[in-house]
């Protein structure tokens, strides 16, 4: 069977209504008398004309979704559940396979209205979110207390809508208890409509009312308008009657032979400006006095006690006493009921004054109340709000049978014993509470306020109680919650010396205002979880909280703030605590964390500019996780490091954690990660630090700072990604020397400042950098592994040195359009190769070698753009007292230097050098007496030039062999020298070979002959000697018959006698080479004249220039 609940709800999702009285119980016995179940009577009331008015053309077909749309708008207050509202669509346009937003595929059974209307209610009582069951059922909770206050009533009389204003009222369940107290608001009209009506005359009227109830109604006024005379006779007679007048004046009594009686209920109206009086001797027989009016209506006489209503009254004070006859109060148990509506403001409650009542029943309907009484027992019903203040007589206060949300002062009632909240949120104030007193909050969520306790402990015996507020102290205190397990909750204001609870099971403490900061409060719970530092005043406004709190028992915090003025005004400590999540609103300037050791996640979410402050350097050393998401500035304070942080993300506004924090990590952090958004600037620690990875990745932010000093990975990679910076962006020297760094700030739109970079591997890319880079525009890089890439704009200077322990340095750079852009590799004593690539775009590349004395390899190939030539020097590359190096040189021109050491044996350099006039000069050491050989022989010139110069000295004494380069050799001989074999190359270019200071010194026979011989491989076509005194040439022929070389030379001259012409040189053949002699002015060859050997048949030409002679 169905019940007046399950009606209700039909009534709300199919008329969008409550439920009238004689409504409810009409469909109520249609369905019982018929065995209809909700869905049943759902299908017949959707014929009704209540329904067809609800719907409107969503009843129409093809409207299937606005008529979902609809049931969900009334019954639930909205129509966000897209899914639910497509669901039910789905099943009164003839199911099947619905598939919801999140790609889950359901099988929808096919319904009718009606049984759609069922299935929704059954969903909203028995399924889906707690909140919307809550909701739907007060909605259908308001319409049952409509049905109970309007059956067998006419309520015609009411306002179009009324009945659904009911319903739209409520979106929330907490709104159940105002629309109730509308609906009781109403009653008064509703039970006025259903009474005979009867007008008095401005004559003495002589009335006697019908056998049922009858409204008698009259003004007091002037002569010409009063129609309730003194000499009126009236007789309501049977039935319950009112009589109701409007006082425009004031009314001092009947008189002669006027008399009124058999009236139940007299209703006065006040709507003048002043107060006003009505005598009521010689009425007899009233139950009810209803008084309504802002300026208030003082009855006197009234023969016997009587109900009062109080309906509007704004008076400073209503006296009960004074309306009753002399005697009428003299009893020791007198009960005074006492209804009041709209009575009072806030701040301006309304005394009432009943000294001669024991005890005083309010009731409470329509809108809140604001009254004070001092009785000893008092009782509260109804479900309108109410504040009342008791007095120091009262002992007992009773609001279980209350529905309203009370606010009870009993901060005076010292003799108070009992106290009984109601049905609502309700708070009761009172100062220090006795052992021996029981206080029971009732239902609903409510709060128990000690003002200005004097105590030194307090264990108040609490029920249904959540919260408890301690509103100033005298001294310091000692709570103990044992007896009052129901609180949760713990509210502190004006605290002026410490308090300390124990014993709870407290969940939240509100830190409210003026509170003492070196008086802490101090939780010892651990089922704390919430601190809220918040406090509104009188008029909902926000006023700043201040205070501090120990909970040191607690593991997880999560902290809320309104407005706060100073980070010093809240502060919390919190031993124990693992995870904080801070939640600062934009009034919120500061908190102070101390004593947190065991904290490891911490969140901060910030409205405003916000300061999370340390109480002392270290507080903040064990927070692992650090999350922030600012809509302000925030930045932390008095704590100088963060040295266990692996985790640090900054999302919002901007973020300053370096005006006190110095550092970041440290160096036996496992890893460190910094991942930040901001639209505004950024500033890290001045030193950041981690044993292993370090990533920083800054996606957004305006002026970026981060480890202006340092950052370093000591054993890991070092990460420094900026995505996006519209301003400068500043890092120190980073440094991973044991793993890969990379730094990417591409997008930086202002100047960029860097220390010096170290690491295994390095990856830097300042592509689109718009500023400049670097003071002097020099990014210093320390690596074996380079790949940079420099600013497409600005000036790009980049020095890359080999770092220790590492063979080979390889080196990629790509340089912008600034033609002044500069590279500088440098190598060190490990360096054994050094490759470098990339794209200059017209800047320098300079190469320091100078420790690289291991150096065996050098090739810049890679490297494109290079504008002027490129000098190496050599010099230092030497292993073992030799030489041996493969230069690959650029498009450039190269300038290979070599200047040997004293101690050199061998000098080996091979390569090709590529496009470019390159150049390359070897200079032994004036002390090289060791020096054997100099190789050049595998040098080239691809599509460029080579020109090699070799000059001897006479130091040289150990040299036996110079192999020229593949490009055009410049080789200078002396005589110290003696027998050197020298190899020009098989190349097309002119090499020359001064022998002008060689000498053979003993002609005496072949031998000594040979060991001051110089002789040349490969002169070929175009190359060149130069000798000392020569100016013509001649060919002698082949000499070969002779017995040896000092024979042929005994055949030279024109008579083939040995005579020569002193400026002539000799040219002859021997034993398959070629011999060239210059006597230099000698008759015959002698002694220190030169003589040089040319591997292979060698023809010259016919013209000698300057001493040169030239091979044809």
């Amino acid at each position: 069977m169905l019940n007046k609940t399950d009606v209700s709800m039909l009534y709300i999702t199919i008329m969008g209504m409550a439920s009238e009285g004689d409504g409810n119980k009409y469909w109520l016995d249609y369905a019982n008398n018929n065995s209809l179940g909700v869905s049943s009577l759902a299908n017949i009331m959707l014929d009704s004309p209540g329904a067809a008015k609800f719907f409107g053309d969503s009843l129409l077909a093809g409207n299937e979704k606005d008529f979902v749309t609809k049931i969900y708008s009334i019954a639930l207050g909205n129509t966000s559940d897209v899914d639910g509202i497509n669901y039910w669509t789905k099943a009164i346009t003839g199911g099947g396979e619905f598939t919801d937003s999140k790609g889950n595929v359901i099988s929808v059974a096919s319904l009718s209205k009606g049984d759609l209307i069922g299935a929704m209610i059954n969903s909203m009582v028995n399924g889906g979110s707690a909140e919307s069951k809550a909701i739907f059922e007060a909605k259908a909770a308001a319409s049952d207390y409509f049905a109970d206050a309007t059956l067998g009533k006419d309520i015609s009389g009411l306002d179009e809508g009324t009945t659904s204003k009911l319903i739209s009222e409520i979106n929330s369940a907490s709104d159940l208890d105002k629309v109730k107290s509308e609906i009781d608001g109403l009653k008064e009209s509703i039970d006025e409509a259903g009474l005979n009506k009867i007008a008095l005359t401005t004559e003495n009227d002589t009335i006697t009312g019908t056998e049922g109830g009858d409204l008698i109604s009259g003004v007091v006024g002037t002569a010409a308008e009063s129609t309730l005379n003194p000499g009126d006779k009236i007789d309501g007679g049977a039935g319950n009657d009112v009589l109701k007048v409007d006082l425009k004046n004031n009314f001092k009594g009947l008189k002669d032979d006027g008399y009124i009686k058999n009236i139940e209920k007299l209703s006065l109206t006040n709507s003048s400006v002043s107060n006003r009086t009505f005598d009521a001797k010689g009425i007899d027989g009233l139950q009810t006095v209803a008084l309504s009016g802002e300026k208030g209506i003082s009855v006197t006489n009234l023969a016997n006690i009587v109900d009062v209503e109080l309906t509007n009254l704004k008076a400073d004070k209503f006296n009960v006493d004074s309306i009753y006859a002399d005697k009428v109060l003299d009893g020791s148990a007198d009960v005074q009921n006492l209804k009041v509506n709209g009575v009072g403001a806030k701040g301006a409650s309304v005394a009432i004054t009943a000294d001669k009542i024991e005890t005083l029943n309010l009731n409470t309907t329509g809108s809140q109340s604001f009254v004070s009484a001092d009785v000893a027992s008092i009782s509260v019903k109804g479900n309108a709000n109410l504040s009342l203040a008791t007095g120091a007589k009262t002992t007992t206060l009773d609001a279980s049978s209350f529905g309203g949300a009370l606010d009870a002062d009993l901060s005076t009632s010292a003799s108070v014993t009992s106290i009984k909240g109601g049905n609502g949120n309700d708070k009761i104030t009172i100062k220090d509470v006795a052992v021996n007193v029981a206080i029971d909050g009732g239902a609903g969520n409510d709060e128990l306020v000690i003002k200005g306790s004097t105590a030194t402990t307090l264990q108040p015996t609490l029920t249904n109680i959540e919260k408890v507020t301690i509103d100033g102290n005298t001294k310091d205190l000692t709570l103990s919650l044992k007896k009052a397990q129901s609180v949760t909750e713990l509210s502190f204001k004006n605290i002026v010396e410490t308090v300390t609870e124990s014993n709870g099971n407290v969940e939240t403490v509100n830190i409210l205002a003026n509170n003492a900061t070196d008086k802490a409060v101090t939780i010892n719970d651990e089922s704390l979880k919430t601190i809220n530092f918040s406090d509104v005043d009188d008029k909902g406004a926000s006023v700043a909280a201040k205070g501090k709190i120990v909970a040191d028992k607690a593991t997880e915090l999560t902290i809320n703030s309104n407005k706060v003025t100073a980070a010093a005004d809240a502060v919390v400590q919190a031993a124990n605590a693992t995870k904080i999540d801070i939640n600062a609103a934009k009034d919120t300037v500061g908190l102070t964390l101390g004593g947190v050791a065991k904290l490891t996640d911490l969140t901060v979410n910030n409205k405003g500019a916000f300061a999370l402050t340390g109480s002392a350097a270290t507080d903040l050393d064990s927070v692992k996780n650090l999350s922030v998401n600012t809509e302000g500035a925030f930045s932390i304070a008095t704590a100088t490091s963060l040295k266990n942080l692996n985790n640090l993300s900054l999302n919002g506004v901007s973020a300053d954690l370096s005006t006190t924090v110095t550092s970041i990590g440290s160096s036996t952090l496992s890893s460190l990660e910094i991942n930040s958004n901001l639209s505004g600037d950024l500033k890290l620690a001045a030193t950041i630090a981690a044993k292993g990875d370090i990533d920083i990745n800054i996606e957004n932010g305006a002026n970026i700072t981060a480890g202006s000093t340092s950052i370093t990975s000591s054993t890991g990679n070092a990460s420094v990604i900026i995505s996006s910076a519209t301003g400068n962006v500043t890092l120190g020297a980073v440094s991973a020397t044991q793993g890969n760094l990379t730094l990417n700030a591409g997008n930086t739109l202002g100047n960029i400042t860097i220390g010096a970079l170290k690491g295994d591997i390095v990856s830097v890319d300042l592509g689109g950098v718009l500023g400049t880079i670097n003071t002097g525009n020099k990014v210093s890089i320390t690596s074996n592994e380079v790949t940079y890439v420099g600013s497409e704009i600005s000036k790009n200077v980049v020095e890359i040195t080999a770092a220790a322990g590492g063979t080979d340095l390889n080196a990629q750079v790509i340089g912008g359009a600034a033609a002044d852009d500069a590279l500088t590799i440098k190598g060190i004593a490990d360096t054994q190769t050094i490759t470098a690539s990339g794209d200059l775009s017209g800047g320098t590349l300079t190469l320091t070698l100078t420790d690289a004395t291991k150096l065996s390899s050098l090739d810049i190939s890679g490297v494109k753009g290079i504008t002027g030539n490129v000098a190496i020097e050599l010099g230092k590359a030497v292993q073992g007292n030799k030489t041996d190096v493969s230069v690959q040189g650029s498009d450039a021109a190269e300038q290979i230097t070599y200047t040997s050491a004293a101690s050199l044996t061998d000098i080996k350099i091979s390569g090709d050098l590529g496009a470019g006039a390159n150049t390359i000069t070897v200079t032994p050491d004036t002390a090289a007496a060791d020096l054997k050989t100099i190789d050049l022989s595998g040098l080239s010139a691809t599509g460029g030039t080579l020109a090699s110069t070799i000059t001897l000295v006479a130091a040289n004494t150990a040299i036996t062999s110079v192999k020229g380069s593949l490009g055009a050799d410049t080789i200078t001989v002396v005589s110290e020298n003696k027998a050197v074999a020298i190899d020009l190359g098989k190349d097309t270019a002119v090499d020359k070979v001064d022998v002008s200071s060689t000498k053979i010194s003993d002609k005496t026979n072949d031998a000594s002959i040979k060991a001051d011989l110089v002789s040349i491989t490969n002169a070929l076509s175009g190359d060149q000697i130069v000798l000392k005194g020569a100016t013509s040439i001649k060919d002698r022929g082949d000499l070969s018959g002779e017995a040896n070389l000092l024979a042929a030379l005994g055949k030279l001259g024109e008579g083939k006698d040995g005579t020569l012409a002193g400026t002539t040189a000799e040219v002859f053949t021997y034993k398959g080479n070629t011999y060239v002699v210059d006597a230099a002015g000698d008759a015959v060859f002698a002694n220190n004249d030169i003589l040089i050997e040319l591997t292979g048949i060698v023809t010259f030409n016919d013209t000698v220039d300057a001493n040169t002679i030239t091979v044809a």
